[in-house]
């Protein structure tokens, strides 16, 4: 991968000016969305309902720092999403132009990191072109809680940047700033962690290396991070019992699906008109389907074909093959295929075409009217690209808009059907919220969450018994789901079975010490039991746990107004009205409370 291409300073200028109308032209499609709001797909878990953003304290970012959140150790991330809420407290909006200000920044240093590795210049920018605007990306940049994606890719493009610079000229200021940049990678999303074997394989593609001169001593620094970030990673994945395998078949079938599945993420990248927020396998992973050895046979059979021709174009199949371990199953996951995978992975398959291409059209020079057509088609192409994306942006603007599409283009969707069931609860419209969640529970009978919604609408319909089933048979289905456990307490709680909801609620506390609503429910029950003192203990734990919440000095204060301390309470409160977001509806909750205690305070001081 020698430097091949020096055309002086008019066709920099020319590609920088191409640069900017690339960052313009992705700038204008991201726009679709708006106005934006979050979607009820982990944003809740990630930003709205996150304590650990709420405050840019030494406290909160030591949390930040030293403890998994959400099944996942992502601290970089998570600091991002603080330094948002700072400045736009919980307005969607800025949260989704920080994320496309990043996907522009990747597109920049996509730019100089092709450059720095001397790719032909139709090939530099037909790769940026692509992976700028291709649709297969508006589920990174328009779903506010794949920022981790966004991050890791940026710092990971600067590391690899900077590893080619300290290959050239072996400075140990480059290596230095790569190994920064990987780690600060790692710290947002642990997907990069196969950037050690990429920079090996580029070691050896790049000079026409064997295998005996690789070295090796220089990537040790990049493996033990890879490995401490891969241990971290997997230990809060195993924590929130998220290492669930999709087919339960082991890393094996993992290995001979793979092939299969990379065909299918080609097409998808080809062709992306069935785009969806959840996409499956065309063929389920089975030893005994031919369909999965032909494809991975076919697989191996081009890899080495590429090999023997060209060390180049072989290292970018490494790449899109490398980047893609992670998320095949290997390690287990509950989700085998997502648009989000691929946009690391996608630059090996844009080189290899845009280096086709741009041969094809080169040889012919001689047939202009051929080549016109030619050029014709790759511009409709672009703008079939460019249609796409537009549309997909409008797809992320909302829940609705996210979850009916993807029940429009797959009605027996499980998922689907439940969060958009919850959308509907959200915006107070029961039996459509049940509708939805009984559509789920035909499509998967054992799908908790969907029991769990269908049991939150019969709770609210007053059959409590019914709910009260739905349940029992929930917590069956995902014994460690926190979200079950604690709404199973609540329905208890309404029964008046005190010890069993209190259970519940301290289970679902331990199974996700961050789950809140299972704090504000502990102090409420043991207010409503009279166990006044307890009640104070657990509200002053949720203070020194989450003490950007407004949650527990609201509790706080309900807790000392028992006591008949109501100045106490006043301060409480004026502590937790500090902390309230601008729509959190507890606003109104604290104003009626501190009115009725200042009013008893007056009427007091007058007595």
């Amino acid at each position: 991968m020698s430097l091949r291409s020096h055309d002086g300073k008019l066709k920099v200028n020319s590609d920088l000016w191409y640069l900017g109308l690339i960052l313009v032209v992705t700038f204008l499609l991201y726009l679709g969305s708006l106005p934006k709001e979050f979607t009820n797909w982990d944003d809740g878990e990630y930003i709205t309902s996150n304590p650990f953003i709420r405050s840019l304290s030494l406290q909160n970012l030591n949390k930040i720092v030293t403890e998994p959140y959400f099944a996942n150790y992502a601290p970089l991330t998570l600091i991002s999403y603080a330094l948002d809420y700072h400045f736009w407290k919980l307005r969607p909006t800025g949260y989704h132009f920080h994320n496309v200000a990043l996907h522009l920044g990747c597109i920049l240093v996509l730019f100089l990191l092709l450059r720095q590795l001397g790719l032909p210049r139709g090939v530099i920018l037909g790769t940026v072109c692509l992976f700028a605007i291709h649709p297969v990306n508006v589920e990174s940049v328009s779903w506010a809680s794949e920022r981790k994606n966004l991050l890791a890719t940026f710092f990971f493009f600067l590391s690899f940047y900077h590893y080619v610079k300290y290959t050239r000229n072996q400075a140990s200021r480059s290596y230095l700033v790569s190994l920064l940049c990987f780690l600060l990678s790692l710290l947002s999303k642990a997907s990069t962690i196969v950037a050690p074997l990429i920079f090996l394989v580029y070691d050896y593609c790049s000079g026409n290396k064997r295998v005996r001169d690789l070295r090796l001593y220089d990537k040790l620094p990049f493996v033990v991070f890879a490995e401490i970030l891969a241990f971290l990673s997997v230990h809060a994945a195993g924590a929130g019992s998220a290492l669930n395998s999709y087919h339960k078949g082991g890393p094996l079938l993992s290995l001979v699906a793979s092939g299969h599945l990379f065909k299918q993420y080609i097409e998808l990248l080809l062709w992306p008109t069935t785009l969806s927020a959840l996409i499956y396998p065309s063929v389920f992973p089975s030893f005994g389907d031919a369909r999965i050895w032909v494809a991975f046979s076919c697989f191996l059979l081009v890899t080495a074909i590429v090999f023997a021709k060209s060390r180049d174009l072989f290292f970018w199949v490494s790449f899109f093959v490398i980047f893609l371990i992670p998320v095949l199953n290997i390690v287990p996951l509950p989700i085998m295929m997502a648009n989000r995978y691929l946009y690391i992975p996608q630059l090996g398959v844009w080189v290899v075409l845009c280096s086709f291409t741009l041969k094809l059209v080169s040889r012919l020079h001689s047939f202009k009217l051929v080549k016109g057509l030619a050029w014709g088609g790759i511009g409709i192409y672009l703008l079939f690209l460019n249609y796409h994306t537009f549309q997909t942006t409008k797809v992320w603007k909302n829940s609705y808009t996210l979850w009916s599409d993807t029940i429009e283009k797959n009605f027996y969707d499980g998922v689907a059907h439940y969060n958009l069931g919850l959308w509907f609860h959200n915006q107070k419209l029961s039996n459509r919220s049940g509708h939805e969640y009984l559509i789920s529970l035909l499509i998967n009978p054992n799908y908790h969450l969907a029991l769990t919604g269908i049991g939150g609408y019969y709770f609210e319909k007053g059959r409590i018994d019914l709910a009260l089933k739905k349940f029992y048979a929930a917590v069956n289905a995902a014994p460690d789901s926190d979200i079950t456990i604690n709404n199973l307490g609540k329905v208890l709680a309404e029964k008046g079975d005190v010890r069993r909801a209190l259970y519940m609620f301290f289970r679902a506390s331990y199974i996700n010490p961050n789950n809140l609503g299972a704090f504000n429910n502990i102090v409420v029950l043991y207010l409503r039991a009279n166990r006044i003192d307890a009640a104070l203990e657990k509200a002053q734990e949720m203070i020194q746990r989450f003490p950007a919440s407004s949650d527990g000095y609201f509790r706080l204060g309900m807790c000392l107004e028992a006591k008949g301390d109501l100045s106490g309470a006043l301060k409480a409160w004026e502590q937790s009205r500090k902390r309230l977001d601008f729509e959190n509806p507890l606003g109104s909750q604290i104003d009626a409370a501190m009115l009725s205690a200042r009013q008893r305070l007056s009427v007091r001081a007058k007595s």
